[in-house]
């Protein structure tokens, strides 16, 4: 019971300090409001700028979720949002590159290893707070947290990797439908890709994980991080409904075109899939993923705006 306490709050932590850390740069919110206003009249600049600026604040559900606004407002249109959220989900890679730089690894004595300076970046954003300077301490406090929950998470799976129950979720992995079921709920319930994929990160430290195991997971915390478009939607107009259909169903479609790839991959006995992941592989298919869903979709993006618009009228 220890060991999933410290394991819920290490996702919180994560999770917290990504947030305060976005919510860092500045009156991000009405800003980024004006920007995708002003410069979202194309597809094509919605994907480039929804990528750009998901990069920057690391979180693809702020960009969600004010899109979902701005449409319900009238401000953008529906077609406008669908690249927007492509580009979203490739800006929101950024997380996953960034938990692969990290050193993870408690043992290592590396000058260069940031965590060791977590409590030092800790107690500068302490020292910003009480001197009235909330946005740099947010952004201070807001990162040292972001590392400290990902040092407790890898302290805790650790031992929790030993028990009976994780190993056999483990190897459930083995099986593509569950593995993109695991990836699905874990994302609903934390309601952060970015944890879920730093979960799986972490695991390949102490685990063998295989491409096999890791691709469906990661196509299924695509569909989970849907979630948070959904959630923001509820009462909204009709269009802004759309712009959370048009999510779900891009990430679903996108998913379905994957699986059926990996499952020829996988008759075809590539070598590929049995190989062994680490943190840095697993960014790469996450950002390959949403990549190359970008390239298939773009093509038809009127076509698909057209089938929104048929199924929710």
């Amino acid at each position: 019971m220890k060991l999933l306490l410290n394991f819920i709050l290490s996702i919180s932590l994560f999770i917290y300090g990504l947030q305060l850390f976005s919510n860092s740069l500045g009156n991000i919110h009405d800003k980024i409001k004006i920007i995708l206003q002003r410069y979202t009249s194309s597809p094509k600049r919605g994907i480039i700028l929804g990528t750009i600026i998901t990069s920057i604040i690391q979180s693809s559900s702020i960009i969600t979720s004010i899109t979902v606004g701005l449409v319900n407002s009238n401000i953008i249109s529906f077609h406008s949002s669908i690249g927007i959220m492509m580009g979203a989900n490739l800006g929101t890679c950024i997380t996953s590159w960034l938990t692969s730089f990290l050193c993870l690894n408690n043992n290592t004595n590396m000058i260069f290893n940031i965590n060791n300076y977590v409590p030092i970046l800790f107690l500068v954003g302490l020292i910003l707070y009480l001197k009235n300077k909330k946005r740099l301490s947010n952004f201070f406090i807001g990162y040292s947290l972001f590392l400290f929950g990902l040092n407790l998470m890898q302290t805790t799976l650790s031992p929790l990797m030993e028990l009976k129950t994780f190993k056999d979720i483990i190897n459930s992995f083995n099986n593509p439908l569950i593995g993109l079921l695991i990836g699905i709920i874990a994302t609903c319930l934390v309601q952060s890709s970015s944890a879920t994929i730093a979960i799986l990160q972490t695991i390949s430290i102490n685990k063998k994980l295989t491409y096999f195991m890791t691709i469906p997971i990661i196509l299924g915390e695509n569909i989970g991080s849907c979630i948070t478009t959904l959630i923001a939607s509820i009462g909204t107009n009709k269009n802004a409904k759309k712009v959370a259909y048009s999510h779900l169903l891009y990430n679903i479609i996108g998913s379905i075109i994957f699986i059926i790839l990996f499952y020829i991959l996988y008759y075809l006995k590539i070598k590929l899939l049995n190989y062994q992941v680490n943190s840095y592989s697993i960014a790469l298919i996450h950002t390959l993923f949403n990549l190359l869903s970008i390239i298939i979709f773009y093509p038809f993006i009127n076509n698909f705006e057209e089938f929104i618009n048929k199924i929710k009228k």
